[in-house]
């Protein structure tokens, strides 16, 4: 490389390094997403994870698709992996060196050859009947537990939360649950117990009417045994088979402090509300 054109492909370097500290400094400031300190950790991780990209690539990701796990371009997928986009499916952007962008898909945005279950963060075999969902879905309406369908990639599961804290003991509180929109039913089922059970738990807060008292243990640990437990229990009398151990890997000391019998009493509201085991798998009424 001749003198000059060192030089040349030096500044081209930093001024792309200066675009990208003014960029990163304007996402900071415009989304507000990492003003905390567990925020900035779980970016660090993420950026951590996707080892093919540059962190700030995977910072765009992250952004753009909270839970994401893997992504790559259209090419990579099927030369790689013998996966393609899915119909209709919504590419996620990423800068290119000395262009304009690159656009990318996430894992559960590809279908084609099966790729190890192992990839995936919450991995469930089993079928649900079709229509379960939608009627779960009308079903917890009823009782002022809605569901949010969330367009997130595979390491993100869903969430619980109250809407109402008004303490009228004749009126039931309101919470919301998210979904994974993008995860398969059998796992859409665990999530869904997962969260039913941070409510009846008492995680998410008191309701007098639903007979729930706050119980917010500190750790959250045992706050992650004790929901999983119950949507374990709930899926395996259903017919299906998550893979919860993986997920507690993390947690294993909680296990000493966990409640049985309180285990066993949400599990089976937890039921009750989903209509569940099906039919199929109810022995005696």
């Amino acid at each position: 490389m001749q003198p000059y054109e060192k030089d040349l492909f030096e500044a081209a370097a930093e001024a792309l390094e200066e675009r990208d500290r003014a960029l990163v400094d304007q996402l900071i400031a415009d989304t507000r997403l990492y003003d905390s300190a567990r925020a900035l950790k779980e970016l660090l991780d993420f950026t951590a994870r996707l080892l093919h990209l540059a962190p700030f690539n995977a910072m765009l990701l992250h952004i753009q698709k909270p839970g994401l796990s893997f992504a790559a371009r259209q090419q990579d997928w099927w030369k790689r992996f013998r996966r393609q986009p899915k119909r209709n499916a919504r590419p996620l952007v990423i800068l290119r060196n000395f262009g304009p962008v690159d656009f990318v898909y996430d894992l559960l945005d590809t279908e084609g050859e099966p790729v190890p279950e192992a990839v995936y963060s919450f991995p469930t075999s089993g079928d649900v009947p079709e229509g379960w969902l939608a009627g779960v879905e009308r079903q917890l309406g009823r009782v002022a537990i809605e569901l949010e369908w969330l367009d997130c990639g595979d390491q993100a599961a869903g969430y619980a939360r109250p809407f109402t804290t008004h303490g009228d003991g004749k009126r039931l509180e309101r919470f919301e649950i998210g979904v994974n929109r993008n995860h398969l039913p059998a796992s859409q089922l665990v999530t869904i117990a997962h969260e039913l059970a941070h409510i009846y738990l008492g995680h998410c807060g008191g309701d007098e009417k639903r007979g729930v008292k706050l119980n917010r243990p500190a750790d959250e640990a045992l706050r992650e045994v004790e929901a999983e437990t119950v949507a374990y229990l709930v899926a395996k009398r259903t017919g299906l088979l998550p893979r919860s151990e993986s997920y507690l890997d993390g947690y294993q000391g909680a296990f000493d402090h966990l409640d049985l019998h309180r285990i066993l009493k949400v599990a089976s509201k937890v039921e009750k509300h989903l209509g569940l085991p099906f039919p199929a798998y109810r022995i005696f009424a």
